[in-house]
């Protein structure tokens, strides 16, 4: 008995230690300060927390506080980087001295047998783990690329892709295979999870699809497993897609923050790719909005080693979308108009400002839609559009006669591109990583060259060129400073240099207004330029 109560007043004296020390590890030492206090001692300061009302920081080994605001987190933020003040290392300390006392209470109760039951306990038989099924999609006869609005650029490379799908033997018989890999790219709402179902269901074969986040897992080789798991219950189909939504999130280039997990996944994910059977019918598809970031391993021969383009919707396509999702509802309206105010919208925008307007129309107790229901569901949708906002027809023109001059001065100076549109965003230009001192400045006038066509046709500069501008400075500093291509190498006001160019670009400007202008129709028309579309000046 007296060892029993011995026990219970040890573990009780650690109980009480382990608070005591929590209130005084706990316990706030830092002295309140007032903004005019914080000011004299921000120069010493040298390190900062905080927490969510209070900004922490140590100065000369004493800690002070202050309640926290933008100001006083902007100022600290330009000295020290702000971490979040975080106790976690005492409260598992304090979360395993107390599991420690429970344990031992247990233990000595359970040997003594005092406060447990005669009848002896059965522990409950352990499951264990079981390889996780992913079963397939089957297809939806109902989603086809027929089906499907705003694809005109891109069909032709689909339609190949089922016909060898149906058809493997046609492209055998000549020593053709198609890509192991399919890399869809686009911007978001485009419809690439849609057009890798349509590929499916048209081709009559499974679709097994997963999202790259879905393989990132807190244990080292959990991805990397789900992977192995993926790709060999998909080789038990004769014919396969399989679909990996946000590739991006998995197959980052390795290297830039080390993540063992997420690099273990990547390097299964290009084994299982390695280990195809040429005859296995099996096609990988993969969708991101940001292929810059994929690890070039991935990008590689025999695996995503075809690229497909998904843009948003040009007028025409815009068009055939709305006709597509308008075909079962009354409305009263001009099509053609309506798709020509939503510049920038993609095929899930379209969607959802049909759904939207159609909630108007119903509160009105309207079986019709009008403009008017458009018009302010497009109100209320326009504060998400961030990238490529709501433009007005002159707002149009402007855009139009700013990239019509750069799409002409890149044809002129062999500058390789493959489109530019609109917003500048979407549009795909090439420069060279080995250049000449003139190709250089035709660089920085590429990037001038928009503005300088506005100022000479609109009269005036707009904002629209700030990232063009911000682009041309970078270059000019980097011409005298990094290259040393100026008049010395010590030169380092870019001035002069900026001058001649916006010299030589109203030149070339005025000799080419009816080409601009030629190209900027063209443009509303289609809202994006190509060589092809440059090949038409005169």
């Amino acid at each position: 008995m007296k060892s029993k109560l011995k026990l219970i007043l040890g573990f009780s004296l650690g109980a009480i230690f382990i608070v005591l020390m929590s209130f005084l590890f706990l316990r706030d030492y830092s002295q309140n300060i007032n903004q005019k206090e914080f000011q004299s001692l921000l120069a010493n300061a040298s390190r900062f927390e905080m927490d969510e009302n209070y900004l922490y920081f140590w100065n000369r080994d004493r800690k002070y506080k202050l309640l926290k605001d933008d100001q006083t987190l902007a100022q600290a933020k330009e000295k020290y980087p702000i971490q979040v003040q975080s106790n976690w290392i005492f409260i598992v300390f304090i979360f395993l001295g107390f599991s420690l006392i429970v344990i031992g209470l247990f233990l000595f109760f359970y040997k003594n047998k005092k406060t447990f039951p005669s009848s002896p306990i059965k522990s409950a038989p352990i499951r264990q783990n079981k390889q996780e099924i992913i079963t397939p999609s089957q297809p939806n006869p109902n989603i086809s690329l027929d089906s499907l609005a705003g694809i005109s650029k891109i069909k032709e490379e689909l339609l190949e892709i089922i016909d060898y799908l149906k058809n493997p033997q046609k492209y055998t018989a000549l020593g053709l295979r198609m890509p192991k890999g399919v890399l869809l790219v686009g911007p978001p709402g485009v419809g690439k999870t849609m057009l890798a179902k349509a590929i499916a269901s048209q081709s009559k074969v499974p679709f097994f699809y997963q999202s790259g986040s879905s393989f990132a897992q807190i244990f080292v080789g959990s991805g990397a497993k789900k992977v192995q798991e993926l790709f060999a219950q998909a080789k038990t189909c004769k014919n396969a897609i399989i679909f990996i939504d946000e590739i991006d999130s998995v197959g980052k280039i390795r290297g830039n923050g080390r993540n063992d997990e997420r690099e273990a996944t990547l390097n299964q994910l290009l084994t299982e790719m390695d280990g195809f059977n040429n005859s296995s019918n099996l096609i990988i598809f993969g969708a991101t909005n940001n292929a810059e970031v994929l690890d070039p391993a991935l990008l590689r021969s025999g695996r995503f080693d075809r690229k497909i383009y998904i843009d948003l919707p040009t007028l025409q396509e815009r068009i055939d979308i709305f006709k597509l999702y308008l075909k079962h509802k009354k409305f009263d309206l001009n099509i053609d108009d309506l798709a020509k105010e939503c510049a920038g919208f993609s095929g899930a925008m379209i969607e959802n400002l049909i759904n939207e307007a159609g909630f108007l129309m119903l509160r009105e107790k309207r079986d019709y839609l009008t403009p008017r229901d458009f018009k302010e569901a497009k109100q209320a949708l326009i504060l998400s559009l961030k990238k490529f906002p709501i433009l007005s027809n002159t707002q149009r023109e402007i855009l139009a006669l700013y990239q019509s001059a750069k799409a002409l001065y890149a044809y002129k100076h062999n500058i390789t591109f493959e489109k530019i549109t609109l917003w500048d965003e979407e549009s795909i230009y090439y420069f060279e990583d080995f250049m000449s001192k003139s190709q250089i400045l035709n660089r920085l006038e590429f990037y001038l060259c928009g503005n300088e066509a506005l100022k000479n046709f609109a009269k005036e500069p707009y904002s629209c060129a700030q990232n063009d501008l911000a682009q041309a400075k970078s270059i000019a500093l980097e011409f005298l400073e990094r290259y040393g291509m100026g008049e010395n190498l010590f030169a380092k006001d870019p001035q002069n240099i900026i001058l001649e160019a916006q010299k030589n670009l109203l030149f070339f400007i005025q000799n080419n207004q009816k080409n601009i202008h030629f190209l900027s129709s063209l443009m509303l028309t289609k809202e994006n330029l190509t060589p092809k579309d440059c090949d038409k000046v005169q």
